[in-house]
Formats: C-alpha cells, structure tokens, sequence
C-alpha cells in the first residue's frame, strides 16, 4: 500500500543513515499492512483501516537502537573543519555590517573565534584526527538540533520585536508616519535587521554535522 509506505518513510526521516532501518522499516510497514487487512476482514473500509493503523504508531524513538558506533576523532575533526568554515563565511559576510556600531563588534568576535580556531587547528590537527571509535547517540543528536532550530527562531523573532519596539515604537503607538531619510539611512535599518540573521550559522553546523554522521560510521559504506 503506496500510502503506508510513504507514512513510514516518513516515520524514518532521521533514521535513514542507521544501518538497521531499512529491515525495521520493512517490518514495520509488513505489520501495518496486516493490521490494515484485519480491519478491513472485521468490515472497516480501506480508508478507515489505514488510518487506524497509522495512528497505532506514531513514532519509532524507542524502537531504534539511538546509539551508532562511529569514528568519533574523524567525526569531531569534520564537524570542526564544517564550524570553522561556517565562521570564516559569517566573518566575510559580516563585513558590510560595520557600517553599524554593533556590526563592528560582532565582526571583531567573528574575527577574534575564527583566528583562535585556527590556532587549535594548528597545534592539534593531527591529535583531533587520531583513529577512535565511540559512540554517538543519534537520537539525542538530532533532538539538540531540533532544540537549537527552535531557540534561533525565537531569538529572530525577540531581536526583531525589540529592535522594531525601539525604532518604531512611538510611530507605530501614535499611527505615526515612518519617515527614512535616504539610501544611506535606509541601508543602516537594512543592516539592523539582517545582522541577527548571521547567528544562522550555529543551527546550519549542527545541520551539516548530522549530515556528515553516516560517512563515520564503523563498517558503514560511506568513506
């Protein structure tokens, strides 16, 4: 049945990369499908029957085993490598900002975590690449990033709340017109608002890292 195929498929969305889901997602989409043919034989439409089934499981946390063994080094040097060009991208692109004063210190800090990551890299490359294997709990993983999408949202949304409060207050209390007087001011309220948007750089990390999981995994097929 096309449809519990796509339901469970999605059920698996974060779980394609585990070596084990592809039989558990057979099985799982076997024991829906029985269950649809049983209510349908008790007399309830096809309809009916599937999405009673699809509500008999609505989600799989506790049926994947969380934790893959990975080479954990090569996994923390890779996302570190994927960190430290993050940063150098925010760092350049930052630039224009510091025609405002807050644009000249979030580019100065930029600058300042970007020359200190490339000292660690320098002294301790080589020991962050060293061959280990451990274990990641994928579940917990994908969780925390899950968790930091939600905050990024909610900072964009509470720094554009505050900087329009403070801006525009007045206007918008008293229906006020809003008056910018010229491109150069226009470019200064550009830049406030679009300089919050460069912390998009900590959910993008966590986002690239979990994509780069499967390529460290102990026996797996990617190298």
């Amino acid at each position: 049945m096309h449809e519990l195929r796509v339901y469970v498929d999605h059920l698996f969305r974060k779980y394609n990369h585990h070596p084990d889901s592809d039989d558990l997602k057979e099985e799982i989409l076997g024991n829906l499908e029985a269950k649809v043919s049983h209510l349908v034989a008790e007399g309830l439409d096809e309809k009916s029957a599937i999405e009673r089934a699809k509500s008999s499981i609505t989600n799989i946390d506790d049926l994947i085993d969380s934790n893959v063994t990975v080479r954990i080094n090569q996994f923390r040097f890779k996302a570190y490598q994927i960190a430290f060009l993050f940063l150098i991208v925010a760092w350049i692109i930052t630039i224009p900002f510091t025609i405002v004063g807050i644009g000249i210190i979030v580019n100065f800090m930029l600058f300042l975590v970007v020359l200190a990551l490339f000292v660690v890299y320098l002294f301790l490359g080589k020991t962050l690449n060293q061959e280990k294997i451990g274990h990641l709990n994928i579940v917990s993983f994908m969780k925390t990033k899950k968790v930091v999408w939600v905050l990024w949202v909610l900072f964009i949304i509470i720094t554009w709340g505050s900087l329009t409060a403070i801006l525009f207050g007045s206007n918008l209390w008293f229906a006020r017109p809003i008056h910018i007087d010229g491109p150069y001011q226009f470019g200064i309220l550009v830049a406030r608002y679009a300089l919050p948007f460069i912390s998009i750089i900590i959910p993008l990390i966590f986002t690239a890292c979990g994509k780069i999981i499967a390529h460290f995994e102990v026996g797996g097929q990617h190298e």
